[in-house]
């Protein structure tokens, strides 16, 4: 039977800025206000500039916490996966440090888990919040209960944010843990990798606030090494695939090897310019 007790909380952090230290402080107070108590949070420190230690300590009511400090910066994939290897719990649920969770969070995810016995993973809807909110839109309604590996690769990787996942740990290292060699989506991949092994279940409440700001939305992303990386993915399950699903996703590959071309033309010219 799952317990609350079987639940560790994965918290990647980088903490360099005033905003982050207080984006860390509001994801970790919405941690300790979990109706829940009794699971354990890990958090990975990826050699922040700035000391988290005062600040975890000062945040009261969390349950049994852990600091892991990388040895060097290895990035957000990498400090998941350092964190799942570290886990003393049966189920992960990985919080970003500048997202917040709602009270009922956990409670309800291990409840839908628990009634779900073939699952490896629940994720629920989120709150899009913060300075930069309206560089997302997602329409959270037309997820399925248990959306399929064609349904994700047709509405592309914002569908499921991390820190709105609970997910079995032996699903994790049985897909090897994050792809880091990915720029950004490592998470999309890893969920579609969790997919092709077992069901995964969307419960359609928003139990977790997505905040976007100028430090997430503007980053450098190789979308030439990330399309690379998902067409291999996507065409290792239509090898597998039964034909129907085989004849479903041929669009989607042709439109991944398009990409491709059209990122290597765009690369050539910026080399060349």
């Amino acid at each position: 039977m799952l317990r609350a007790s079987g639940i560790t909380v994965v918290i990647p952090v980088y903490c360099a800025t005033g905003d982050h230290q207080r984006f860390l402080d509001e994801a970790l107070r919405s941690v300790a206000a979990q109706t829940l108590r009794d699971f354990e949070v890990v958090i990975v420190d990826d050699v922040s500039p700035v000391d988290i230690v005062p600040l975890v300590e000062s945040v009261e009511g969390l349950p049994r916490t852990r600091i892991l400090r990388n040895a060097c910066n290895i990035g957000h994939a990498e400090s998941r996966n350092a964190g799942v290897r570290a886990a003393e719990g049966e189920l992960i649920a990985f919080l970003d440090h500048d997202d917040i969770w709602l009270p009922n969070k956990l409670e309800r995810q291990l409840e839908v888990i628990g009634a779900n016995e073939d699952a490896a993973l629940v994720f629920c809807d989120m709150e899009m919040f913060g300075s930069h909110a309206n560089r997302l839109r997602i329409d959270q309604g037309i997820i399925p209960e248990r959306p399929s590996f064609y349904w994700f690769v047709s509405h592309g990787n914002f569908t499921i944010s991390a820190s709105a996942v609970m997910v079995k740990r032996q699903a994790m290292l049985d897909i090897g843990l994050f792809d880091s060699r990915y720029s950004t989506c490592d998470d999309f991949d890893a969920w579609l990798k969790v997919l092709m092994n077992a069901p995964v279940v969307h419960i359609p409440e928003k139990l977790a606030r997505y905040r976007l700001h100028e430090h997430n939305v503007n980053y450098t992303v190789d979308r030439l090494n990330d399309n690379r990386l998902l067409t291999s993915l996507i065409w290792r399950y239509w090898k597998k695939a039964g034909t129907g699903e085989q004849i479903r996703l041929l669009p989607r590959l042709a439109r991944k090897l398009l990409g491709r071309i059209y990122f290597m033309v765009r690369r050539k010219r910026k080399f060349k310019d």
